[in-house]
């Protein structure tokens, strides 16, 4: 019979997370594992008994849910209870905490309660233990990753003029979007395009900020990831902090060029592109462009290297590269499950 691991989800708005949980829970390893998703509320104190022979938490750690995740210990004493950190990396903290101390302790009591960690990058774990809210021993490196066969199936990248960028996830502080318009303002629109898909709370603030630049255009959320990208030259990510980006991945797989920061999981999305990069009969493709400084002049900089270089796309073994990744991550969480079984 198969061990039971229930996963709980605390925010159906989390489109990577939910993503990635989807795509784990419909891989080779439900042949091993009966999966189940749940979308909980984490801030609601509840004595909930699962019938499980494994929890996974999934949800922002705060002051507010420590009291329910410590109802759900108690109720469940006898049950591997694992939390995996989507939410937190050291950026993030660089942008986003007032007051690091009363941050860290929340973090400490809150994995006080989980049996393992799971980290989604190595950058991740790095900054977890120098941050001395986890030692070694409790950490998981099982990494992140999704199914990406449709994206594989994208044809390769035929340059267009003007350039043809896109950019993709929740419209929020977190992604920098914000940044990338202001950027667009150096450019025309016979030079250069950008096409942004999703939606937030920050969508208002952004399109009044790309009123008068017909080179930006905002198209709402897409199903259809791979299509959309197969629209584009290459993906811009802007990102403020990333614990991972999954919109990387998905942009890798897909053959196009991606446009970036060093930070967080996506420095160690660039590492392995690096690791990969080779020349073809087209030229010497690189695959990514580093947004030096995460401002408005380092975007514009990284986006102007793009349009005056010759060779945009991802070669075919970067491509694969994020299959490989895929079936890493898988048995990582397999060697991971295994331990509680």
């Amino acid at each position: 019979m198969r061990p039971k691991v229930i996963h709980l989800i605390d925010d159906a708005k989390l489109g990577g997370v939910n993503l990635a949980l989807a795509s784990l829970a419909a891989s080779r390893l439900k042949q091993h594992f009966d999966f189940q998703l749940l979308h909980i509320q984490l801030t609601q104190l509840k004595l909930t008994r699962y019938s499980a022979d494994i929890i996974v938490v999934h949800g922002a750690m705060s002051w507010r849910k420590i009291p329910a995740l410590l109802a759900l210990k108690l109720a469940n004493s006898s049950t591997p209870l694992l939390y995996q950190e989507h939410h937190y990396c050291r950026e993030f903290v660089r942008h986003s905490v007032a007051h690091p101390y009363r941050f860290k302790l929340m973090l400490k009591l809150g994995y006080a309660l989980m049996n393992k960690v799971l980290a989604v990058s190595n950058q991740q774990a790095d900054w977890l233990v120098e941050f001395g809210v986890l030692v070694e021993d409790k950490l998981a490196r099982v990494g992140q990753a999704k199914e990406v066969e449709p994206f594989i199936a994208v044809a390769a990248v035929k340059p267009h003029s003007p350039l043809r960028l896109v950019a993709y996830g929740r419209l929020a502080k977190q992604k920098g979007f914000d940044l990338l318009i202001q950027a667009m303002a150096s450019f025309s629109e016979q030079e250069v395009t950008l096409t942004i898909a999703g939606d937030g709370e920050d969508r208002d603030m952004l399109q009044q900020l790309a009123k008068a630049m017909p080179q930006v255009t905002f198209i709402g959320e897409v199903d259809d990831v791979p299509t959309f990208l197969s629209t584009a030259d290459a993906v811009v990510i802007p990102s403020r902090w990333e614990p991972f980006g999954l919109s990387c991945m998905e942009s890798v797989a897909a053959g196009r060029h991606v446009i970036l920061p060093e930070i967080d999981g996506l420095a160690d999305q660039i590492t392995e592109l690096r690791q990969h990069q080779q020349g073809d009969s087209h030229g010497y493709r690189q695959g990514y462009e580093v947004i030096e400084s995460l401002s408005v002049e380092g975007i514009t900089q990284a986006i102007t290297r793009v349009k005056n270089g010759n060779c945009i796309g991802i070669n075919g073994e970067q491509r694969q590269s994020t299959q490989y990744a895929w079936q890493k991550m898988l048995a990582r969480w397999q060697q991971l499950l295994e331990q509680y079984r």
